[in-house]
């Protein structure tokens, strides 16, 4: 079991897990809409007009993605020392996963609905609802606890002495900014306080996972809480 624990963490499984995420969030999103730009994560929307900058177009940036993870794959299978795949323990990752998802999701959906708010989804059916808690898992993992978690830990860490002092100001920041982005761009949700504060809480208790479980986990824990949400 031990090795469990630290295969599932590794950035190895990291990347072979983000795979499924990202195929089946482009599958069901060309499924569900006719129009390639009408519903999509706003994170997912973010990184491609980053890397449309480059003279990229919006069809063509799904491949570089896939093309980057399969780079990925030998790197961090060479990093990843003594750890290889099996099949048992991406299973174990997936039920840890709907475990995680299931107690977030009694936890902080009671929170949720003691505010009165909705847990409706944006798309039009069920289908395009979990394409979106797919894209959720993938992009905003991928924004907000691998790029921008990591990037204000080693920001701060030179000026603040202490670890675990820059280690809560990151998570911090990173899940009020994690919060802030639902309320921006054409789909944004309406300004509340109380769903600002729900969202905020949210995003620490993924970055918590994360530290702790590493990105995989955290990816489909948040895939399927926001199932369990907006299904």
């Amino acid at each position: 079991m031990s090795d469990y624990w630290r295969y599932s963490r590794s950035s190895y499984y990291s990347v072979v897990m983000a795979l499924p995420l990202l195929l089946s969030y482009e599958i069901l999103i060309i499924l569900t809409q006719s129009n390639y730009w009408v519903i999509r994560n706003a994170a997912d929307v973010w990184i491609r007009t980053f890397l449309m900058a480059f003279d990229l177009k919006a069809q063509h940036v799904t491949f570089v993605m896939i093309g980057v993870l399969f780079a990925l794959i030998p790197v961090t299978k060479f990093r990843s020392s003594g750890v290889s795949i099996k099949l048992n323990y991406v299973l174990m990752i997936l039920l840890e996963s709907f475990v995680y998802s299931i107690i977030l999701g009694v936890v902080l959906q009671l929170i949720l609905r003691s505010g009165g708010l909705s847990t409706g989804g944006l798309g039009n059916d069920v289908l395009q609802n979990i394409a979106l808690s797919l894209g959720a898992g993938f992009f905003e993992e991928i924004i907000f606890r691998v790029v921008l978690l990591n990037f204000l830990f080693f920001l701060f860490k030179p000026f603040i002495k202490k670890t675990f002092v820059a280690g809560i100001l990151s998570v911090l920041i990173s899940s009020l900014l994690f919060s802030i982005s639902h309320y921006v761009g054409s789909m944004a949700d309406s300004w509340e306080i109380y769903s600002f504060m729900f969202r905020w809480l949210a995003g620490m208790l993924f970055t918590v996972l994360y530290f702790i479980r590493g990105f995989a986990i955290t990816a489909y824990t948040h895939a399927l809480y926001d199932i369990w949400v907006l299904v």
